[in-house]
């Protein structure tokens, strides 16, 4: 009877400090939240990058770094993120398309994990992210298209409606809005085969390419920025489809190379890889510029598998599931990269 006295005493103990252990945790992982940055919003729009940036930047000084490679057509800040300092370089970006301002949250909220978890010595996956920020420098640029993405989200303002109304088709409603704010697609705007790209005949919502390529002060600061860096593998999230472009006409070697990466990239992610008679043979985008013209490897990542006005940042912890592990392992393949 003793015995089993002492055994519940024991036990009871025992399951106290469980508790106790469960209870910290849960603290902890509640104060975590309170103090992260990138945190839920009901739209996550021009204003509030900023004002995020600016945060991590104080919370992790010299880790982070910032920049302006240009404006936009309204004067806003195309701002260029930078962590580790490596000599690989990698580029991601994201919002290229105006409706598509979730993948500037997704970028964003990677950021501060990658920051944080290297400040803390910690792992995403297997990744060691402290030695990957010692080998690497990754670059976001987390909005090229700031002025599409708040028309948007906060509708035209003091805009002349006029034009807009026009290009949107008489439609009030502009959360459908792809292009800059000048109607010109800005992922058919680089110098692959341009000509050739298919295009609607004046500015629109959609799918115009401009009249020449590079007339538009965001893609010629994207483009700008990859030609000084020389960068050795990039990256644009869009939205959606949850597949990734990865083929523009390489051959041998460059072929072979590329489509490992994009079948480890599946693999991560868990998307579709979109096959090469399926990819577009002209298109002017900005992967198919850097692959075409630096013979590196270069993807477009569609995530969320519904349309662009059913996706809401609810969804921002499945997209980071989902892509939280593609920059260390594109980073790791950049030391390959010849």
């Amino acid at each position: 009877m003793q015995k089993f006295f002492l055994l519940m005493i024991a036990v009871s103990v025992a399951v106290s400090a469980l508790g106790c252990e469960s209870s910290y945790a849960t603290k902890n992982r509640i104060r975590k939240e309170q103090d992260k940055i990138v945190v839920e919003k009901l739209k996550y729009d021009y204003d509030e990058m900023e004002k995020d940036l600016k945060a991590l930047k104080e919370k992790y000084e010299d880790a982070v770094s910032y920049t302006s490679i240009g404006n936009s057509l309204e004067g806003r800040a195309l701002y260029a993120v930078t962590i580790g300092k490596g000599e690989q370089k990698l580029l991601v970006v994201g919002s290229v398309h105006a409706r598509e301002w979730m993948t500037s949250y997704l970028l964003m909220n990677l950021l501060e994990l990658y920051l944080d978890t290297g400040q803390a010595g910690k792992r995403v996956g297997a990744y060691n992210i402290k030695k990957m920020l010692q080998d690497t420098t990754i670059t976001f640029v987390p909005m090229l298209n700031p002025d599409g993405v708040d028309l948007v989200l906060n509708g035209v303002g003091d805009r002349d409606l006029v034009p807009l109304l026009h290009m949107n088709e008489n439609l009030k409603d502009f959360s459908r809005w792809k292009a800059n704010i000048a109607g010109v697609d800005l992922n058919r705007q680089f110098n692959a085969d341009w000509v050739a790209t298919d295009s609607k005949e004046a500015p629109s919502f959609e799918n115009y390419k401009g009249e020449n390529y590079l007339d538009q002060p965001e893609s010629q600061a994207l483009a700008a920025l990859t030609q000084k860096e020389d960068f050795d593998i990039t990256a644009a999230y869009h939205l959606s489809g949850s597949v990734i472009f990865w083929y523009y006409h390489q051959e041998g070697a460059n072929y072979r190379r590329d489509l490992r990466i994009a079948r480890r990239l599946r693999w991560i992610t868990g998307y579709k890889l979109v096959k090469e008679q399926d990819s577009d043979e002209v298109a002017a985008g900005f992967k198919d510029w850097f692959v075409k013209a630096y013979k590196r490897p270069g993807y477009t990542i569609e995530i969320g598998d519904k349309r662009y006005d059913e996706i809401s940042v609810k969804d921002i912890n499945q997209f980071v599931r989902e892509n939280r592990k593609v920059i260390p392992y594109l980073a790791k393949e950049a030391k390959k990269i010849k």
